[in-house]
């Protein structure tokens, strides 16, 4: 059996509290449905999934329409060049009847010219590769092989300007991993009323992180996966709802502050296929960017009553465990199991940026947190780099710690009564295991690694990073119980980033 990461969900609450209080897992029985992608540990008992046939209706039909879009602009262009190329050879006959229909259909004058006018595709794709030099564990889905899947990506982004002052902007992502859902990334609509203010609305990139809009775009980072002990898969990356922003100098610096609000409901990654469901209520954040010349300064607050919902049948042995606790005289100890909390989330960071080397370093900080399942935590990392040019190649040598510790004194709640009846002693132990359960994941990191620059929009790295967890503590390892893993290991990748 494995232990998968933050929230070992299936070893959280499968204990038998009526009989002999066995520590038992359903991860044997974990069933992946590809069709669905949808990773389930409860079987039968589990709900299948619903479809979203208008959703998925939609997301297709604008698939169709970029991509007829984009087919007619590349005819145009075709079309334009053996004109060009006649017209050259001294060839002053028409240009075919076809190649006249679509020149005419996607000109300047035409509704789909005016159109492509107001379209603006661009996009960017990954490929990165690596492997764990552990046999009985797994790191971010990497192990003991090569594997291309975890973090390999392509993604089409689509901006409309719909006016002077309104845009309308989509994002498609298709991800290697099944693990991972493929489909609409981003979808919101901007309003521009000035130079200064700044106004979205719709489905939305979550501003936790100094690199949230940029996230899945490994070449806006030196890095082949950002630091996991900072960009951890516990925050969901999207949410749907509103922000606005409003940019001014002062002083000499460049400054924008930045509020928004919403929710979001959906799956959040733990552990490799460990996947739990997540919903924050009344999300909101404040955020202030400062920049002067290669410095640039962020900090960010941010708030939300999240709620933990684990697969059906583990909500029931939960709810089974917190009833029979306050029953038989355990109140405290039933309220430390609790999945719902009000958590905020602070995060800072630093960046100069000159023209051959670069200095980051970002702290990052979970509070306010009651759910066992999210214990309190802070995190950080320090990297700094420098490009050099051996035979006129631009390569980037980079080097970074970084660490996360858990926070607070995480022990079962002691309360004790007088002549506790066996039974009592058995839930009393159930109680005391389910706790234990979930486990930090306390980590440190060295990385080093390469990067080079192959032209303004190709890069090829390369990271070691050696990973030092603690023997008590997950540390965002996936570990087969069986195996006395000691949490050190060495990750080594290979990345080829593309945009376009």
């Amino acid at each position: 059996m494995a232990d998968h990461g933050f929230f070992d969900f299936s070893a959280f609450w499968q204990i038998d509290i009526a009989g002999r209080g066995e520590y038992k897992g359903l991860t044997n029985n974990r069933i992946y449905q590809k069709r669905e992608k949808q990773p389930f540990i409860c079987g039968d008992a589990c709900p299948m999934p619903e479809k979203h046939e208008l959703l998925n209706t939609l997301r297709a039909t604008a698939r169709a329409v970029l991509v007829l879009v984009a087919l007619g602009l590349f005819c145009v262009a075709q079309a334009e060049e053996a004109d060009g190329a006649a017209r050259e050879n001294g060839d002053s006959s028409e240009p075919a009847a076809e190649f006249l229909l679509i020149k005419d259909l996607f000109s300047d004058e035409s509704l789909f010219g005016r159109l492509a006018e107001r379209v603006h595709f661009s996009g960017f794709a990954r490929v990165v590769g690596g492997a764990l030099d552990a046999e009985d564990a797994s790191y971010l889905g990497y192990e003991n092989s090569i594997s291309f899947r975890q973090h390999s990506l392509f993604a089409l982004q689509t901006d409309v300007d719909l006016t002077e002052t309104f845009s309308f902007t989509t994002q498609l992502m298709a991800h290697a991993s099944e693990d991972k859902e493929t489909g609409l990334e981003w979808a919101y609509l901007t309003w521009r009323p000035s130079n200064r203010w700044n106004f979205k609305a719709g489905r939305l990139r979550t501003p936790f992180y100094f690199y949230s809009d940029t996230l899945d775009l490994g070449f806006a980072y030196p890095w082949i996966i950002p630091p996991q002990q900072v960009y951890t898969p516990y925050l969901f990356p999207n949410f749907t709802g509103l922000g606005g922003a409003y940019q001014f100098n002062v002083w000499g610096l460049d400054i924008e502050t930045e509020a928004y609000w919403g929710n979001f409901e959906g799956k959040v990654s733990v552990a490799d296929n460990a996947l739990v469901d997540v919903k924050a209520d009344n999300l909101r954040g404040l955020i202030l960017d400062v920049n002067r010349g290669n410095l640039r300064l962020r900090a960010s607050y941010h708030l939300a009553h999240a709620d933990i919902k684990f697969p059906r049948a583990a909500r029931l042995r939960a709810a089974r465990l917190i009833e029979q606790l306050r029953l038989n005289g355990f109140p405290r100890s039933a309220d430390s199991l609790k999945t719902k909390s009000d958590v905020s989330f602070a995060q800072a960071a630093i960046s100069y940026d000159a023209l051959n080397y670069f200095l980051k370093a970002e702290w990052t900080s979970l509070r306010k947190t009651d759910a066992h399942s999210l214990p309190p935590y802070d995190s950080y990392y320090l990297s700094g780099g420098y490009t050099f040019h051996p035979f006129n190649l631009p390569i980037t040598a980079h080097a970074t710690y970084a660490r996360l510790r858990t926070k607070g004194d995480r022990r079962p709640v002691e309360e004790t009564l007088r002549d506790m009846s066996p039974e009592q002693d058995r839930l009393r132990d159930a109680y005391i295991r389910a706790f234990n359960s979930v486990l930090g994941d306390d980590l440190d990191s060295l990385r080093i690694g390469l990067r080079w620059d192959v032209n303004p929009a190709v890069a090829l790295k390369t990271e070691w990073v050696h990973l030092r967890g603690k023997r008590d503590k997950r540390s965002f390892f996936t570990v087969d119980q069986a195996a006395d893993f000691d949490r050190k290991a060495n990750l080594f990748l290979l990345g080829l980033e593309w945009v376009f």
